[in-house]
């Protein structure tokens, strides 16, 4: 059976410094959480620096979101899967509440990103129900 997960959304909040400082705080608090999989999620500019920071402890990290192209393309102000992966991501949210409200989001680009997001190796995390 499939560990359960426990993500934090950190939204668009924590600058670089307060953002390293609650990771490195959260790390040894979940050192012996082996029966689930503790996820953050900072802003995207947070990605690269908390994964080094994190490399090897039970904390992963997650876009909070990404394009619906699984590969680069031109398309400004996005991130794709890949990209995502390549800075050290393991999860990515797709789908939040806040992106259907205020962006658009349907269902059929979260199934486009979702499957975006598989195909780069990055386990989907899929918020449904929400709106």
């Amino acid at each position: 059976m499939r560990k359960p997960v426990i993500a934090g959304n950190w939204k668009m909040y924590k600058m670089h410094a307060e953002a390293v400082e609650t990771a490195l705080a959260l790390k040894p608090l979940v050192a012996n959480a082996n029966h689930c999989e503790v996820v953050i999620a900072p802003v995207f500019v947070h990605l690269k620096t908390l994964a080094d920071r994190l490399e090897g402890s039970n904390v992963k990290v997650a876009g909070q979101n990404c394009a619906p192209e699984a590969k680069q393309s031109a398309n400004t102000g996005e991130v794709s899967a890949e990209m995502l992966k390549d800075v050290g991501c393991s999860h990515v949210i797709i789908g939040h509440s806040e992106r259907r409200q205020f962006y658009g989001e349907t269902d059929g680009s979260v199934n486009k990103k979702t499957k975006a997001a598989i195909a780069a190796g990055l386990t989907a995390i899929v918020c449904v129900g929400e709106t």
